[in-house]
């Protein structure tokens, strides 16, 4: 189905709604415990939405989403979209510090939970007095312990006796549909705007640029990010078509889940398809319908095309512009993410003093929209972060590329300080911020490495307060106490000092090239079990420019 909607009908309910009239006895959703139509997830995303407005929830309300992927997850994203209120989907690794930001810094008032997670918020009781309310998914009726919040606690199950009656609230396409946080490079974690079109376009771009309206999607990606989200679920529902999904990724489990969900089309992200080619080679290798990942690394097309029989798809992408650049399908080339997306961006490759620079020089990728409301208008509650990034009428991607005499961009590298593991984006700020508490560390530096999996790992150079005996698995449970799964480091290494810049900033360039790309005789690796039994080595203040 290669219908084309108008801008203005880009509002999620109602392409929801359209699909349950058009397509409503095909299957929609796949979970391994069964199948659901477009008739039954529009539905039951009404009934929830009845509930929610039953409990006071408005048009514009922020509301946290905190759910694993699993059907009540998507329930929400639609119900809210059918009342015009704000969902602000949370990472379900986070906890601590970085969950109380999320939630606060959103103003989300209201949070739809998980039980396996609620000891999560326990600790953050008296830090969340903006919280009306707790709806809590749980196994049956169970009763959930959060007497220590003055906030009334529900039960997802209770929000299914309010009505069927539909709603009627008037949204637009130039609506925020969500509060997503991407990964701050410079202080705390963002919460990108997004508008219903930002969501709806990026989804319509992805079934475009890979031709994938008639195919079946596998999604391994968890639904709280942009490409699980928008590539996977909303571009499946905007094809009429149906997606497969997955709790989390498993190597071991991948080939048999393709082969059951007959699918053509695998979301992915660059950790993957390494991970995959380093399993042993099965016979079984080329016996699957799977015809693309997307995303994948361009330069590990050839490989993975000669043992699976599947092409790798590189775009850039982005939470707060949706796809930048991309390559018409079948076109792509190794080592780039594609071509400008004319229709809906201007996009250029700029200096410091935002000058545009010839083909082959690296410079700032930067984008303008060519049509409203297509990227983000901002970041909530944060208009410095915003006015920084919207610069001289370009949206600053912060990310350091090059084009080609014919118009392919090829990404070199990200010009802030950001870590890219296994799909994630991190923030350095997140980690140090909370490593920084520890009684006996004094000051500590996280910066990504190099990956085997082609990404990144995570490395903590760390100064010890005096006369400390901090060791490297001590501080390492720690972080697994105190981190998201994800952020926790691999690597760690004791330094007597930091490498200053002129403005006593931390030289984390000078961390990076240290040793073998910032790995050296001392640096402790968590995989390895081998903890350096060196002397902590120190680095002198450089005096070198940023």
């Amino acid at each position: 189905m290669r219908e084309q909607p108008t801008l203005e009908q880009l509002v999620l309910g109602d392409v929801l709604r359209k699909r349950a009239k058009t397509h409503r006895s095909m299957t929609f959703l796949k979970f391994r415990e069964g199948n659901l139509t477009y008739g039954e997830v529009a539905a039951m995303s009404n009934r929830v939405a009845q509930g929610l407005a039953s409990w006071g929830i408005q048009p514009g309300q922020h509301v946290a989403v905190m759910l694993p992927n699993c059907p009540e997850f998507l329930y929400s994203i639609f119900a809210l979209s059918f009342l015009g209120s704000v969902a602000v989907p949370i990472n379900t690794e986070y906890k601590g510090e970085a969950l109380r930001h999320v939630l606060t810094t959103s103003h989300s008032t209201v949070l739809v939970i998980d039980a396996s997670y609620v000891d999560r918020v326990l600790p953050l009781a008296d830090q969340l007095p903006q919280l009306n309310r707790i709806i809590v998914r749980s196994a049956g009726d169970q009763h959930v312990a959060l007497d220590c919040f003055k906030s009334p606690v529900g039960l997802w199950s209770n929000l299914l006796g309010a009505g069927t009656d539909r709603l009627n609230a008037s949204v637009s396409f130039s609506d925020p549909q969500a509060i997503m946080f991407t990964s701050g490079t410079t202080g705390r974690s963002k919460g990108v705007i997004v508008p219903h079109a930002l969501a709806l376009t990026c989804a319509i771009d992805s079934l475009r640029f890979l031709d994938r309206w008639d195919k079946t999607v596998y999604c391994p990606l968890p639904l709280f990010h942009a490409a699980g989200l928008w590539d996977g679920v909303l571009s499946a529902m905007l094809a009429g078509q149906a997606i497969a999904i997955v709790d989390r990724f498993s190597a071991s489990r991948f080939w048999d889940d393709v082969r059951r969900f007959k699918a053509q089309v695998a979301l992915s992200v660059f950790s993957i398809i390494p991970i995959l080619l380093n399993q042993p080679p099965s016979d079984k290798d080329k016996d699957h319908p799977l015809e693309m990942f997307y995303m994948g690394k361009s330069q590990m097309d050839q490989n993975l095309y000669k043992r699976f029989g599947v092409h790798a798809v590189e775009t850039y992408t982005s939470t707060e512009i949706g796809i930048g650049t991309a390559s018409p399908y079948g076109e792509w080339r190794p080592g780039s993410c594609g071509i400008a997306h004319a229709e809906r961006f201007d996009v250029a490759v700029v200096d410091e003093w935002d000058r545009m620079v010839d083909s082959g020089v690296p410079g700032e990728l930067v984008v303008r929209p060519k049509q409203p409301f297509t990227i983000t208008p901002g970041y909530y509650n944060n208009s410095e972060a915003t006015a920084q990034k919207f610069r001289n009428l370009w949206f600053h991607t912060g990310d350091r590329v090059w084009v080609d005499d014919q118009g392919y961009f090829y990404f070199v590298d990200r010009m802030a300080d950001a870590i890219r593991r296994r799909g994630e984006n991190i923030s350095s700020f997140d980690i140090e911020s909370e490593v920084n508490q520890h009684p006996d560390v004094m000051e500590c530096a996280a910066f990504g490495v190099p990956s085997d999996l082609g990404e990144e790992d995570v490395k903590l150079a760390v100064v010890r307060r005096s006369q400390s005996q901090l060791d490297a698995p001590e501080l390492l449970a720690y972080c697994q106490e105190v981190l998201p799964r994800f952020m926790v480091p691999r690597y760690i290494e004791f330094y007597d000092a930091l490498p200053r810049t002129p403005t006593d900033k931390v030289a984390k360039y000078q961390l990076r090239r240290a040793g073998q790309q910032g790995i050296t005789d001392c640096t402790w690796d968590r995989e390895a079990h081998s903890p350096c039994v060196a002397p902590t080595m120190s680095i002198l203040h450089n005096k070198e420019p940023l």
